[in-house]
Parts: C-alpha cells; structure tokens; sequence
C-alpha cells in the first residue's frame, strides 16, 4: 500500500452492542473473532463499545457518541482497493441489519452513501 489514507478506518455504530456488532461482521467477513478482533484479507478489524458515547443520553446524529466503534486497520503493504471493498461490505453488512453506522477516515468518498454520512439526510440504509 503506498498511500497512507487507505490504513485506517474508523465506523460508528448506532444500535446494538459490540457483542451484536461482532456476531453480524463474523458471518458477512466469514471469520471468527478472538476477543474483539478478527484478521481478515490483510485487515484487523476490532469492535468495541465507544468510549465516547454517553450512555444514557440520546447520541441523535451525532455519531461521535453512537455507541459501538468499529475499527480496520491495514498492515502496509495491503492493496488500497481491498481495504476500500472490506470497509463497504461492513458498512453495507450494518445497514442491511438494521444498524446505521457512519464511518470516519480518508476514503470516506470512495465508499456507499460517502461513508454513510449522506444516510444521516436519509433513512433509508439501503443504498
């Protein structure tokens, strides 16, 4: 991977838990998780409850504060365009199940729905 912008990812999750998250992923990326994370394609892709959400108080479309992060981290020298496929599958895996879920890195552009922020305008997950 030669361009830096495509080795991190991080997705804001609004419904669920990560444990809700975790299930849906394993069986869209047909893997296992260990703990909170899981190797798939030259990715690490971890699921975690957001330290920034505050829970009790509605998080709306503030997405910052949803409360599940999901996060793909690519090693180096993984291919851009699998790192862009990976991170629009899990999207569409969310959305599909109901979740809406944003996501926050350099690609943004590149994937369905601008990363889902253009699904804070709509209602519909479905792209």
């Amino acid at each position: 991977m030669t361009d830096n912008q495509y080795l991190y990812c991080k997705m804001f999750v609004e419904q669920g838990t990560a444990a809700s998250v975790m299930a849906t992923l394993a069986a869209v990326l047909k893997g296992a998780f260990s703990r909170h994370g899981m190797t798939v394609g030259g990715l690490v892709v971890e699921v975690r409850r957001n330290p920034d959400a505050h829970l009790g108080l509605p998080a709306g479309d503030d997405f910052v504060r949803w409360p599940v992060l999901v996060e793909a981290d690519a090693e180096e020298d993984q291919d851009r365009d699998v790192m862009v496929a990976t991170v629009g599958m899990i999207l569409r895996a969310l959305w599909e199940s109901g979740d809406r879920a944003v996501c926050a890195c350099d690609f943004e552009g590149e994937l369905p729905w601008n990363g889902g922020i253009d699904l804070l305008r709509h209602r519909d997950p479905r792209p």
